[in-house]
């Protein structure tokens, strides 16, 4: 009997995925609806700035992982 090790591309637990989906549409309506009232420009400067911080923490964990893996 062979046993098949089957590798899913998205490393989430299945109920974080439906978290992430409706955080993200949250976002879309909140930018759409700032969007609609003029403040369009702020609220991407926003989120654009916590995407990048999330973005930065990722790669400083990958690093230290790398890094304690390593030592």
């Amino acid at each position: 009997m062979r046993i098949v090790n089957v590798h899913h591309a998205w490393s989430l637990p299945p109920r974080t995925r439906g978290v992430v989906l409706v955080l993200l549409w949250t976002i879309v309506v909140a930018v759409a609806c700032a969007s609609f009232m003029g403040h369009g420009t702020a609220v991407l400067v926003v989120v654009a700035t916590a995407l990048l911080t999330v973005v930065v923490e990722e790669l400083v964990r990958t690093a230290m992982r790398y890094w304690l893996h390593t030592v």
